[in-house]
């Protein structure tokens, strides 16, 4: 063999060693970076979830704040009165618009309950009159919707007779201020302001109204927390989904209440959204209990039912893994 023909195969040879070290260390970078991957999947899929639904509700609030911030209502007429079209427990009824006047229903279009003495102000002055206290669980004008509302009752039914229509109620300043409603006489529409509520007031509002549930919580007291929870409440956690009061208070009793030996639950709002009478937000979590500790992520919405603030919908999602707490 030539002394050509040998240097060729020995750097043939060492070429293919290189190539082979080289391939190796890359093999072994990529295995690396792929179970480095596959770690980083695990960690974020509990929180899967969570990101989609706060990533649907972001992408909805922007998509509503980038098509217009207010709702025009068209009004209409009964005779030279101006009128709008409302929902009432579900109803579709005609209201009078009265910027001198505070809300009344007519007595013939409600349900009425307990008879009693009131001072209405009427759109002709003032008048000392026997009325019923209607309760209405929900009101809507447009998108907007009010509820458990307690309104005065009297028979306006002068009223649709003299302009030749029927008119169930009267919409009034009290209301109007209330949905944030200004009225266009010129372009005859109402124009209901959609701006963002003070979800942060709204937000310390259900927080006071809802502490003792964070104490009922440390406290291990379940038949106090169980009020706590809509009748329909949804909780997502690590150990899977569970529905209604009965449910969520069975996985809460096996889970946290058998052994509640220094139990403690602290969260930290983040986003906080209000739509009405419900409240969404993002939150940090820690627990403790005994000496076992976990942190977290999670998003929940509560809801005002019959006055009272109640959770809907709570997904947590741990962080990290349990660990023992620092003594």
């Amino acid at each position: 063999m030539s002394n050509a023909a040998k240097d060729a195969r020995l750097w043939m040879a060492q070429s293919f060693s290189s190539n082979a070290k080289r391939y190796e260390r890359v093999r072994h970078r990529g295995r690396a970076a792929l179970q480095g991957r596959v770690r980083f999947l695990k960690s974020i899929r509990a929180l899967a979830p969570v990101v989609l639904l706060a990533s649907t509700l972001s992408t909805s609030i922007a998509l509503s704040q980038q098509s217009s911030s207010n709702e025009e209502i068209p009004i209409g007429r009964c005779d030279v009165l101006p009128v709008v079209q409302v929902k009432v427990a579900g109803q579709d009824m005609r209201f009078l618009l009265d910027t001198g006047a505070t809300t009344i229903l007519n007595l013939k279009a409600f349900s009425a309950g307990a008879s009693k003495r009131i001072h209405v102000d009427s759109w002709q002055g003032s008048a000392a009159t026997s009325a019923r206290e209607v309760s209405l669980p929900e009101f809507q004008l447009g998108t907007h919707q009010l509820h458990d509302l307690k309104l005065p009752a009297i028979d306006l039914s002068p009223i649709g007779k003299a302009c030749g229509g029927a008119i169930d109620g009267i919409l009034g300043v009290d209301l109007l201020d209330r949905m944030g409603v200004t009225i266009d006489l010129q372009r005859k529409v109402a124009v209901l302001d959609l701006a963002p509520a003070d979800s942060k007031a709204r937000f310390d509002e259900m927080e006071t109204a809802m502490h003792h549930c964070n104490v009922a919580f440390n406290q291990a007291k379940a038949g106090e927390l169980e009020d706590c929870f809509d009748p329909e409440i949804v909780l997502y956690t690590q150990h899977g989904e569970f529905r209604g009061r009965k449910q969520v208070m069975q996985y809460l009793n096996e889970q946290y209440f058998k052994d509640a030996k220094d139990l403690h639950f602290e969260m930290s709002p983040h986003d906080i959204r209000s739509f009405g009478d419900a409240l969404w937000y993002s939150y940090d979590y820690s627990m403790d209990k005994g000496s076992e500790h976990r942190a977290g992520h999670g998003v929940a919405m509560c809801r005002r039912r019959e006055g009272k603030w109640v959770i809907l919908n709570m997904h947590n999602a741990l962080l990290e893994p349990a660990s023992m707490a620092k003594p």
